[in-house]
């Protein structure tokens, strides 16, 4: 019995568009602007896991667009999409750990 190869290039089944602006940008954002709105009302296990569960949908969109980056007629866009993603991943997780250690180190008024 023997293997079928795999594919070198896997192939997803969501446009490409629909993966990068719509789960990439658009909600990336909307989650994102969550988390700012609630950044000071929060206490810090509930920041904790709003950052956690971010950090986490960036990875499943990282892969999501990895996987259905050539899904496009121009595959220049699907790599473009590729390296985008990552920028946006790598700067996601900065932020957000930068964000919740100024969390942690913020002052309480006596008040």
């Amino acid at each position: 019995m023997s293997m079928p190869p795999l594919p070198v290039e896997p192939k997803g089944r969501t446009r490409l568009w629909i993966a990068f602006w719509i789960y990439g940008v658009v909600l990336s954002h909307v989650l994102f602007g969550a988390i700012l709105y609630f950044y000071r009302q929060a206490s810090t296990p509930v920041l904790a896991i709003m950052f956690s569960a971010f950090i986490l949908y960036t990875a499943w969109i990282m892969h999501t667009i990895w996987v259905d980056a050539l899904n496009v007629k121009n595959e220049a866009w699907g790599y473009l999409a590729r390296w985008l993603t990552v920028a946006w991943a790598i700067n996601a997780v900065l932020v957000s750990v930068f964000l919740f250690l100024g969390h942690l180190g913020k002052v309480t008024l006596p008040f």
